[in-house]
């Protein structure tokens, strides 16, 4: 009996064992979610089971994760199963584009929200700079003559202050107009009133003649004494000294030194250069358009920088109101302040705006990134997740472009470092380990 009773005890021992491993097979290890900040995931757990999840989320991030767990179909064979269910990887697709905040803050970096906005009508064109008309004096001989420059560096560009003598122009071997004779008739002159007012002061002194003949006197020499200091200071030796009327830098010679030079003659040109024109010509078919101009914006040639005519602090100076069989364009002039980079004489690439009653989307144009044709954004999915979106574009203005297909009001794009999360895209398509895994 006491053998009987043993072998019931080990049994119920056995059963009891047993039920207890099945039992605690459910207790599965659902481990711990952490997800960084604005990452968007929803966890929906349908668990036929009563498990307590221990989520913990960052504040700003919802997460959306959908578990259809079904315990009813499970074979309840505990003894080789790996419930290991919550222990998963979250990414953001397979054509997400991982740029870290660090990378972030290690360039100049922007993020920009897509808005509709109001369109400007956008006139394309090219343009000339030339000075402005009150900057720019041209220096004319006085005299018939043979020109001498003062120097040797008197050479175009050359920088010249007001009062500095330029050029010369000889006469003294001229039959006509010669500053020889016309100087020593001068000093004749001065030298004869003078002595007649130094005679008619003695005679004052001594009552004989009257106050208003003394003062005749005085009128006459001091006049002769204004032509003869004239002659000395300008037209020393015979010759016409030329002086600069303004400072500034000569921006044109006309005439080669030692030539033969008649009065009236242009010598050269000088320029102060402080405000320029920029001036392009239209087609007749803008005219309608040319009342509602806006602004405008320049762009050189040289090296491609874009200026905006507040940059330059420049305004609308005119445009034609009228046109012609030999010139059917119409001039359109814009003043602007010589910033030093645009050069007078050369040549520009304009965008006038002006405004109309359309709406749409523009960005800067360093959001967009060009690949072999293509052109596309990045749009942020998440703080350090973006997308590529391919885009068609529209007119441009030379530092806005439109967006005519391709992103929505609301997105946010890359608007400064685009080519960098480019750069990422390339190092993530190399890496088949690298993406945006929590």
């Amino acid at each position: 009996m006491k053998r009987i009773f043993l072998v019931i005890a080990i049994a119920v021992g056995l059963i009891s064992c047993t039920n207890n491993k099945q039992q605690s097979a459910h207790n599965h290890d659902h481990s711990t979610h952490q997800h960084s900040e604005s990452c968007s995931h929803n966890h929906d757990h349908d668990h036929n089971h009563d498990h307590d999840h221990d989520h913990q989320h960052s504040e700003s991030c919802s997460h959306d994760h959908n578990h259809n767990h079904d315990h009813s179909s499970h074979n309840h064979d505990h003894s080789g199963h790996n419930h290991d269910a919550h222990n998963h990887g979250h990414n953001h697709g397979d054509d997400a584009i991982t740029f870290s905040v660090e990378q972030q803050n290690k360039i100049d970096f922007e993020v920009v929200e897509v808005v509709t906005e109001p369109l400007y009508q956008i006139i394309r064109t090219s343009a000339q700079v030339v000075p402005s008309q009150d900057s720019e004096k041209i220096l004319t001989a006085t005299t018939s003559g043979i020109i001498n420059f003062e120097n040797k560096d008197i050479v175009k560009g050359l920088d010249v202050k007001a009062g500095q003598i330029l050029f010369s122009i000889d006469n003294s071997n001229m039959a006509d107009d010669n500053l020889s004779t016309r100087r020593e008739e001068i000093e004749a002159e001065y030298q004869k009133t003078k002595s007649n007012y130094e005679r008619k002061q003695a005679l004052a002194e001594d009552k004989i003649i009257s106050e208003s003949e003394l003062t005749d006197a005085e009128t006459e020499y001091l006049k002769a004494k204004k032509h003869y200091e004239n002659m000395n200071q300008n037209f020393p030796n015979g010759k016409t000294l030329h002086r600069a009327s303004i400072t500034g830098s000569i921006s044109e010679i006309l005439v080669p030194n030692n030539s033969f030079v008649e009065a009236g003659q242009p010598i050269m040109t000088l320029a102060q250069n402080d405000r320029l024109y920029v001036r392009a010509d239209l087609q007749s078919k803008y005219y309608p358009v040319l009342k509602n101009i806006k602004t405008a914006n320049i762009k050189t040639l040289n090296d491609g920088q874009v200026y905006s005519l507040e940059d330059l602090s420049g305004r609308l100076l005119s445009y034609g109101k009228t046109t012609d069989i030999n010139n059917p364009l119409i001039p359109v002039t814009f003043e602007i302040k010589n910033n030093g980079i645009i050069i007078p004489g050369s040549f520009v690439e304009m965008f006038i705006t002006a405004e109309s009653d359309n709406m749409g989307i523009m960005l800067p144009n360093s959001a967009i990134v060009e690949e072999m044709g293509i052109y596309c954004v990045f749009v942020q999915t998440c703080v350090d997740s973006f997308e590529k979106r391919i885009i068609t574009k529209g007119v441009t203005d030379g530092q806005h472009t439109q967006i005519l297909k391709g992103i929505d009001a609301g997105d946010r794009v890359v608007s400064k470092g685009a080519v960098n999360v480019k750069l990422a895209q390339g190092s993530a398509a190399l890496d088949p380990h690298a993406g945006h895994v929590h």
